[in-house]
């Protein structure tokens, strides 16, 4: 069973990277096309992320293999809140729930009775799910950052400038014709060719969200394997 947090959020939780100045263009291949990182990617981008404060969707998850055959279908419901809180759960038959309070992140799987704890990675690098929640002021340090032509999306291509992250891109998309400008839609491609392809629906940006749903109290009887120096 492959699960959101096997690319999808231990890549999109999970992104350190070696600095390149912004400043000057860097040719990079993406999709056979070659391309240069500028500063007004940088910066586009900056402003894009900068206006969500908070952040919530209804997504379907599709992850694809290289030779386009379909691994992992799953949909589900997110909230992201700044600084650094998380709340992503799917629904179906591969039910999960992941939190994050911006300090620890929990991974409860209902049908394991298993949850599992670790210390939150705020580093955008590592954790690519805090586009939406985390500090996006050095953003180019962590990626190389363009923005390619589209008719109706504004859309944005980030590599790593590390080499080992988990993923070789990571694709943004924002409804250029939308009132807010929300974001539609997410693809992360690793470097065996297999892209997960995450579609947002009933976007809201800024909504108020309670903080509570950003902890989670470990139920009676659920097996907890805790990775932060043991504190359950």
């Amino acid at each position: 069973m492959i699960k959101f947090l096997n690319l999808g959020l231990a890549s999109a939780i999970s992104l350190v990277l070696s600095s390149v100045t912004a400043a000057e263009p860097v040719s990079i291949e993406v999709n056979s096309q070659v391309v240069a990182s500028t500063t007004d990617a940088v910066e586009h981008l900056q402003q894009q992320l900068k206006r969500i404060n908070s952040f919530s969707a209804d997504f379907i998850q599709l992850t694809q293999d290289g030779a386009g055959a379909t691994l992992q279908k799953v949909e589900g419901f997110m909230q992201v809140a700044k600084p650094g809180k998380l709340r992503w759960q799917t629904k179906g038959i591969y039910e999960q729930l992941v939190v994050s309070d911006g300090q620890s992140l929990w991974i409860y799987d209902a049908d394991l009775e298993q949850v599992s704890i670790k210390n939150m990675d705020n580093r955008l690098s590592e954790t690519p799910a805090l586009l939406l929640g985390g500090d996006v002021s050095a953003i180019d340090d962590d990626f190389i950052i363009t923005q390619a032509p589209d008719e109706n999306s504004i859309y944005f291509i980030l590599q790593p400038k590390d080499s080992s992250q988990l993923f070789d891109s990571l694709e943004l998309m924002f409804n250029k014709h939308g009132l807010d400008q929300p974001l539609t839609q997410m693809i992360i491609r690793d470097a065996s060719g297999q892209i997960t392809d995450i579609s947002f629906e009933n976007v809201s940006n800024n909504p108020e969200l309670k903080p509570s749903i950003f902890t989670f109290d470990v139920p009676e009887g659920i097996d907890v394997i805790d990775g932060r120096s043991g504190r359950y």
